[in-house]
């Protein structure tokens, strides 16, 4: 049970983290002092972000994709009959 709350909070945070970055990212052109150029800030943005998408893809793929009690094969015949 440990094990799964560790897990857990480690990929929220992660995440979160993520997520953060990217909205702080987003938003810096329309708060920012300085005049930011948006087409190369717009290129700059998307290559950022598609190299941490990856990783939050993992992370979320690895830790939610994964059935907790696998189904046997035993399992399905007596759920069908």
């Amino acid at each position: 049970m440990l094990i799964r709350r560790v897990r857990a909070i480690l990929a929220l945070t992660v995440v979160g983290v993520f997520m953060l970055i990217t909205g702080v990212m987003a938003i810096y052109p329309l708060v920012g002092k300085t005049n930011v150029a948006l087409n190369e800030y717009a290129d700059f943005f998307s290559k950022t972000a598609s190299v941490y998408t990856g990783i939050i893809g993992v992370i979320v793929g690895y830790y939610f994709g994964r059935a907790e009690d696998p189904a046997t094969k035993e399992d399905h015949k007596t759920k069908e009959a």
